[in-house]
């Protein structure tokens, strides 16, 4: 086992634990090298990860390394990496502002914060599917071509990304951007920006990351 993989899941799951985008039960990390995928163990506190709990699968699910079992939520991580072949990582957490929008069925969206404009235009929201199930990732073809980041229903929120710390670091920016807004409405809501300011932070967006609105 890739001693420098897994040491780095450990490290970003133990971040995630520490700034609470995870409770002792919740949330998941994986990352994609070649045909095997390194996945965090279901059933362990993401601050207690050892490098010798993280588990190897291959591209159906079937344990390859490790004695530990992976994550219930293993379907949801596959289904990404089968439909992004680009991608080599996968962040899912329960970010408490993040999961609130999910919790609401409503998606992070906003007229007035420029880098969420910029960065995300919006942070979509699929349909609910009942966790660890194939129903969880039913509609994420929907989304997965146009962002990578997106909220399941009533579950919580998940990146991807073309390594772990760019999947982990937009999985943060967006619980930081959720929890904004939401203190934004708590005084009295958003100042919108004009229809000519959001065009111009549009076409950053498209020269910044190359994508369009969604």
């Amino acid at each position: 086992m890739s001693n420098s993989i897994s040491a780095d899941i450990v490290r970003v799951a133990k971040l995630m634990y520490e700034k609470e985008m995870v409770n002792a039960l919740e949330g998941n990390v994986s990352v994609k090298d070649g045909d095997k995928i390194y996945i965090t163990p279901t059933s362990v506190c993401k601050g207690y990860l050892e490098e010798d709990m993280i588990t190897v699968i291959d591209m159906n699910g079937d344990v390859i390394e490790g004695t530990y079992k992976p994550t219930s939520e293993l379907k949801l991580h596959l289904a990404c990496y089968k439909l992004r072949p680009d991608i080599t990582s996968v962040v899912h957490s329960h970010s408490p502002y993040s999961t609130a929008y999910a919790i609401a069925n409503k998606p992070i969206t906003t007229k007035a914060y420029p880098e969420m404009i910029i960065a995300f235009d919006q942070i979509p929201v699929i349909a609910y599917g009942t966790p660890s199930t194939d129903e969880v990732y039913a509609e994420l073809y929907k989304v997965i071509d146009k962002t990578d980041v997106f909220l399941i229903s009533r579950h919580g929120i998940v990146s991807v990304g073309k390594n772990l710390h760019d999947a982990f670091f937009k999985i943060e920016a967006a619980e930081s951007i959720a929890k904004t807004l939401t203190i934004a409405k708590i005084l009295g809501g958003e100042a919108p920006l004009s229809e000519s300011q959001i065009d111009t932070l549009y076409e950053m967006r498209k020269k910044n990351f190359g994508r369009d609105k969604m």
